[in-house]
């Protein structure tokens, strides 16, 4: 009996301690595959790495984050995605698959002289053209300097006068009449924590409309 006593004192005791402090965690986000252009019919292959030649094996947890944007006037099937996940070197192994909306994107051009990075307003030469006008919508503006510096951004309010008011600041400077796109589709794919390494194939199956893409990849590196 005063062993069972005893036992519950000192459980008691491992109860009342002070909490430590909070969990912490250390998150690495990196870009897979910078935004791109794919042609209508062609397969992309993505990057199995990231851009710091790491593998994902010392990654607690993985979240891929997929953008692809329709960016030709001619109405768009939809995309297929393959993710692809691997334990070793070569060994890829097919992980998830689906096909992304379809849609006709509408187009306009940027009107700022130029678009400055950490802009929160956005002078199109049409705002009321397709959706770029409407709340919530993600849309796309083509760099036209270097592809990769394209970005995505999303609609906060129109003022009805072609000015469109977003969602978070651009990232990136953009020249007068960079062309800009209103259909973007994004997805994010938890990867399994056994897995080394993940990439995606992006097959653009639709024979008429060109596409552009590009996926980050953020790990959990330590708790």
């Amino acid at each position: 009996m005063k062993r069972i006593i005893l036992a519950l004192t000192l459980l008691l005791i491992l109860f009342i301690q002070p909490l430590p402090g909070a969990i912490t965690k250390t998150t690495v986000v990196t870009v897979q595959d910078d935004w791109q252009a794919l042609g209508a019919g062609l397969l992309a292959v993505g990057n199995a790495v990231d851009e710091n030649a790491e593998n994902i094996s010392n990654s607690y947890q993985t979240k891929l984050y997929l953008e692809i944007a329709y960016t030709d006037a001619q109405a768009q099937a939809g995309v297929d995605v393959l993710v692809e996940i691997s334990y070793a070197d070569d060994n890829w192994v097919l992980y998830r698959r689906f096909t992304t909306t379809g849609d006709t994107p509408a187009t306009t051009q940027t009107a700022d002289n130029p678009l400055a990075a950490g802009s929160i307003a956005v002078e199109l030469d049409d705002s009321a053209t397709g959706d770029f006008d409407v709340p919530g919508r993600k849309w796309f503006i083509i760099d036209g300097t270097l592809v990769k510096n394209s970005e995505s951004v999303k609609t906060q309010v129109d003022d009805l006068a072609d000015e469109v008011t977003l969602v978070q600041d651009t990232l990136r400077e953009h020249a007068v009449n960079s062309n800009c796109w209103d259909f973007v589709f994004e997805k994010t794919i938890s990867i399994p924590m056994a897995a080394a390494q993940v990439r995606v194939l992006i097959n653009n199956t639709d024979l008429n409309a060109d596409i552009h893409w590009t996926t980050r990849v953020s790990k959990v590196t330590g708790i």
